[in-house]
């Protein structure tokens, strides 16, 4: 027998049913199989909610519609999904439970009161409405199943909304269909959670979690092998992924483990849904109804082997720690336990307990809400001792965390201690109290709520320091990629020392390529590239990705390509992120500069291109932290290109525009062609960029592009026509540098955005501009923003050049590792 358990997000929605009717199914195939299903998400909030509310005498008609919307709309979509399905005899089955859903609700609201036996029957609803709509979808695709109601086999004691089982008479009511007398042909025993018989045939609920809870009941009860918990993760996690991006997936944990984790916190399988498989040695597994391939938690028998010492760190939040202090309490014997004893009275569990050693004070922590409860008894019961000065006043701290490191090789290793506490000290956390137990298995500190979070992931950082990993494949080899590799080179071994691994594992030029599963040796690079007889090819990099599976692959493109951005979505596809100083890809169309970005996402991989503006300058990342907090873009303009700047900055100095544009090129400033850059393309590349940022809906060709030369000035023919005809020029701009002289001005090439327009072309500014003093190959971007205005921010620095924009590049590779360890 094997039992299986689907969470509200299982069965959340008719996909999600029949994703797990699936499920089941397979399970069954090899191994009779008892399954315990959860209410629909969000219902059991919704009944409480309904309760609640009613209670203060609100009309119970609009929740009974919603709880019958909710799940008619799931039998009707399951009719859609599944033709096999009757949704009609499926909802008829329902109403009952809808009628007396709205009875119930409607006493309570006339009466403003919740009996707890009628609390009892509205929150268990959520589950009996769930069960039959499994039930009906797996009969309707062919399946042999046997509904259990369960409150006819699950008997409890103790409290009605929170019962211990009466394991003795539950076995026996289980017995008929363990041994085969009843239902001896279904291969599946169905079974709502959370609910059960109370004493005297009260209806009673199994408290919080009571799904979970009831699994682990009827896998005692059938005498299952293991336990299956189905919900929407891939199992445990060394800490809440929600809080802690790069946790890991534990792979095994003991029960004991298990059990510390879940009650300090972590969303774990609860301690009262452990304790009765630990007894018994039943397996219980975490797995994701949304990935069944994935592997899942194995909770069992330890110790199992871990890669450290700790298997996980939890966090409980919204407690309060009481502090009871005095000389009362030194050297006098019944004192803890009268302390002990008085919250006990008061239907109070003490979470974490603390004494000093100087038997001063004792100290332990609570939930938030029963604080000023626990004081109250705490002060009735010292009274006197604290009338005659032998007790203080009762502390109460309020909004605290307790953060719990948890492992059963804690006690095997040294040290453990002193990095946790390292940790905390490295954020400047306070300690407010800390715990460990007899058995070592845990460490627990107590500090403020706010600090909760943080605490988790810089511990988590600390314990789980595992070497951060870069797998570089560069395409592009030239001025700019050669400059890259270099510098790459030169720092592998410092940043080995920072616990980054960056490893190159594709060098590829314009026909070939080196491709190394393992790294390339960049000591020798370029004459091991020039010898290569393979193929350049991206989808060579991709299988490679593919079968490899690197934990960190970064697609760094260093070329001007045009047909190479087209494959980014692939590169996305594949799993890797892109870094580029290529500005083609974000040039390109609008459409296609959105679906890189939504790729991107859907991938959750990274796209950072901070080199595709401003070289090393820090001039997207500015850009796009300003836009997210809110900020907007009223103007812009900005000289980009540092090839222009050293040009006209010439000018000034009295030197011809030809004289100029000979000196840029010689100095390798502009391009073989100077055309290339005087043409004003490139910088209208990056204007566009700039403006799409902001977020403008724009295309290249909607970049109006003013003429640099005069119309009389032919421009066209080879190289060296163009570099005979350009003294021809001289005369244009001198006059019209002589003439801005004049009133003050300066002559620049630059680009602009106002009322919309972006434009490229030449600028006449003043002293009071900041383009005024930009020249021999400076950059400057200059943002009027809704903040920035009237003085807007200014951007300047050397804009150009191979050794600096490579650095921008190695800096967004850097940028992808999730931390860095100083």
């Amino acid at each position: 027998m094997l039992t299986l358990k689907f969470g509200g997000t299982s069965m959340g929605s008719a996909k999600n049913m029949l994703n797990s009717a699936n499920i089941i199914m397979q399970q069954a195939k090899t191994d009779r199989v008892s399954v315990v299903v959860s209410a629909v998400g969000g219902v059991s909030n919704t009944l409480q909610e309904s309760i609640d509310a009613c209670m203060g005498g609100q009309d119970s008609s609009f929740y009974v519609q919603e709880i019958r919307k909710i799940h008619t709309t799931i039998c009707e979509e399951l009719g859609k999904e599944n033709q096999a399905f009757d949704s009609n005899a499926a909802i008829a089955k329902l109403k009952p439970i809808f009628d007396e859903y709205d009875r119930l609700l409607s006493a309570v609201s006339v009466f403003k009161e919740c009996p707890l036996s009628v609390h009892c029957r509205i929150m268990g609803m959520g589950e009996l409405l769930s069960s039959p709509i499994m039930a009906c979808l797996l009969e309707s695709l062919n399946q042999k199943i046997c509904l259990i109601d369960s409150r006819e086999v699950i008997f409890t004691t103790g409290d009605q909304s929170e019962g211990d089982p009466d394991y003795e008479k539950t076995i026996a009511a289980f017995a008929p269909y363990l041994e085969g007398e009843i239902a001896p042909r279904a291969r599946i025993l169905l079974l709502p959670g959370f609910v059960c018989q109370y004493e005297n045939g009260k209806p009673g609920l199994l408290g919080r979690n009571g799904s979970d809870f009831s699994a682990a009941i009827v896998a005692v009860s059938l005498k299952a092998s293991k336990v299956e918990f189905w919900t929407d993760v891939d199992g445990i996690f060394t800490a809440d992924p929600r809080i802690v991006e790069d946790a890991i997936l534990v792979n095994d944990m003991s029960y004991e483990e298990a059990m510390e984790l879940s009650f300090f916190g972590s969303k774990v399988l609860y301690p009262k849904t452990l304790a009765p498989l630990s007894a018994r040695g039943i397996e219980a597994w975490s797995l994701n109804s949304h990935n069944p391939s994935a592997r899942g938690t194995r909770i069992g028998v330890g110790p199992f082997t871990s890669r450290g010492a700790v298997r996980g760190i939890s966090c409980l939040k919204e407690t309060a720690l009481i502090n009871i202090a005095g000389s009362g309490l030194k050297d006098k014997s019944g004192m803890a336990s009268r302390i002990f004893a008085a919250v006990s009275r008061a239907g109070i569990s003490m979470l974490l307990i603390t004494q000093s050693s100087s038997e001063y004070s004792i100290s332990f922590c609570v939930r938030q809400n029963q604080a000023s409860k626990v004081r109250k008894v705490l002060e009735e019961e010292f009274k006197y001792e604290m009338r005659a000065g032998d007790i203080n006043t009762v502390d109460v701290i309020d909004d605290c965390a307790i953060v719990s490191i948890v492992g059963d090789s804690m006690k095997k290793q040294r040290g453990i201690a002193s990095t946790f506490l390292d940790s905390l000290a490295s954020q400047d956390i306070n300690i407010l109290a800390l715990a460990q137990g007899s058995s070592e298995r845990s460490i627990s500190v107590v500090i403020h709520g706010s600090m909760g979070d943080t605490a988790v992931r810089i511990s988590h950082r600390f314990f789980f320091n595992t070497k951060q990993t870069i797998q570089v494949f560069c395409f592009g080899t030239g001025t700019i990629g050669g400059c890259f590799l270099d510098q790459v080179r030169d720092q592998q071994k410092e940043l080995l020392n920072q616990n980054i691994e960056l490893k190159v594992m594709c060098i590829s030029g314009k026909t070939t390529m080196l491709l190394d599963k393992d790294s390339i040796d960049l000591s020798s690079w370029r004459e091991r590239k020039n010898e290569s007889k393979t193929v350049a090819s991206v989808d060579a990099v991709l299988d490679l990705v593919s079968k490899t599976k690197p934990l960190n692959p970064v697609f760094v493109d260093c070329t001007a390509s045009n047909d190479l951005p087209s494959r980014y979505l692939d590169i996305f596809n594949a799993g890797m992120s892109i870094v580029t100083p290529n500005k083609r890809a974000n040039s390109m169309s609008m459409d296609f500069y959105r679906n890189i970005r939504k790729t991107a996402n859907k991938m959750h991989k990274l796209f950072f291109y901070e080199t595709n503006v401003g070289a090393g300058l820090p001039v997207m990342d500015t850009l796009q932290n300003m836009f997210k907090s809110g900020d907007h873009l009223v103007e812009f303009s900005g000289i980009m290109s540092g090839s222009l700047s050293y040009i006209f900055g010439l000018l000034d100095e009295g030197e011809s525009f030809s004289g100029a544009v000979l000196k840029a090129r010689e100095k390798g400033f502009t391009e073989p062609d100077p055309r290339d850059d005087l043409s004003g393309m490139d910088v209208a590349r990056k204007v566009l960029i700039i403006a799409r940022e902001a977020g403008m809906n724009i295309e290249l060709d909607d970049v109006k592009m003013n003429k640099l030369f005069p119309d009389d000035f032919d421009d066209s023919g080879s190289t060296d026509i163009f570099l005979k005809n350009l003294p021809k020029l001289d005369e244009y701009f001198d006059t019209k540098v002589k003439s801005l002289a004049k009133e003050g001005k300066v002559l620049r090439m630059a680009a602009k955005i106002k009322d919309g327009v972006c434009s490229v072309g030449l600028l006449e500014v003043d002293s009071q501009n900041p383009l005024y003093v930009i020249k021999g190959g400076e950059n400057a971007f200059v943002f009027h923003t809704a903040r920035y205005n009237p003085i807007p921010m200014t951007i300047r620095g050397y804009g150009a050049g191979a050794a600096v924009t490579a650095a921008g590049v190695f800096g967004d590779v850097l940028r992808t590792v999730s931390w860095n360890r100083e």
